[in-house]
């Protein structure tokens, strides 16, 4: 069902029609939001300037909140998997785990493994983690024991240039890894890339189903990894907007000082 309305909703939204047309279901007020990604269960996972991190459900309540200061900036959360959340502080190379009630679970020192300067990392669909280290180009799986499972060549070679990863998903048996600047790039389970795609400029990625879902500045952009077909519909407001996330048929745009949750209509 989640396909269908997000279907229905990218592909055939015909350029009269507009976001407005959608129903809005909330619209809470924030203060000073940063981030925010969402889990297959529709629910929000919103970071905050004050590096609180703060759990809602697909109404907008707030169920649970972490926050960590000793680690510096929390840069990444992976919520891909809901009772797992993985949480990575980039000054400290730290990576700390959650349970589904916002609760500590373990930490990993990414400095054991001399890494040093990870850009990017992400939940594999396996239980293990993706990294990209930015120190030797190369894209890593870990476990949650520092071993190593998988790494890429120097991607410095078979790219012609230095990747610098910013976001990394594990989605549909292929590897997405982000680099704002220079586009996406397409990797199979054994970190071998398999393609690139010219994407500029873009923070944010979701992942379903054959379909890209991205933001520009101005627009919602779907991109469909079959006919190469691209969909763009109109942000409601560019003022303050961070990111946004569709999950469970709703639509979530979240802005430094508000989350706007839509209800996706056949």
């Amino acid at each position: 069902m989640r396909f269908f309305f997000l279907l229905l909703f990218l592909y055939c939204l015909s350029p009269s029609r507009e976001l407005k047309a959608q129903e809005l279901l909330q619209q809470k007020v924030l203060a000073n939001a940063v981030n925010m990604t969402t889990d297959e269960l529709g629910n929000i996972y919103i970071t905050f300037s004050d590096n609180s991190l703060v759990k809602y459900n697909s109404n907008g309540d707030s169920l649970g909140n972490f926050r960590s200061i000793q680690n510096g900036p929390l840069q990444i959360v992976d919520a891909s998997n809901p009772l797992k959340l993985l949480l990575f502080y980039p000054d400290y190379s730290k990576v700390v785990f959650l349970d589904r009630m916002m609760s500590f679970k373990n930490e990993l020192d990414l400095k054991k493994l001399k890494l040093y300067q990870t850009t990017a990392i992400g939940m594999a669909r396996d239980g293990n983690i993706w990294v990209f280290d930015a120190n030797t180009i190369r894209l890593l799986k870990i476990d949650d024991n520092l071993s190593l499972l998988q790494q890429s060549d120097d991607l410095r070679s078979a790219l012609g240039d230095v990747l610098q990863a910013t976001q990394i998903i594990d989605k549909d048996r292929k590897i997405y890894v982000l680099d704002s600047l220079k586009g996406l790039y397409v990797f199979d389970q054994f970190a071998s890339i398999l393609n690139n795609i010219n994407l500029f400029h873009v923070k944010h990625i979701q992942v379903f189903n054959n379909t890209l879902i991205y933001n520009t500045a101005d627009s919602l952009v779907s991109y469909d990894f079959n006919s190469l077909q691209e969909k763009k519909i109109p942000l409601p407001q560019t003022t303050g907007f961070i990111c946004a996330r569709i999950e469970k048929e709703r639509l979530f745009y979240l802005y430094k000082d508000k989350l706007e949750i839509y209800r996706l209509n056949n």
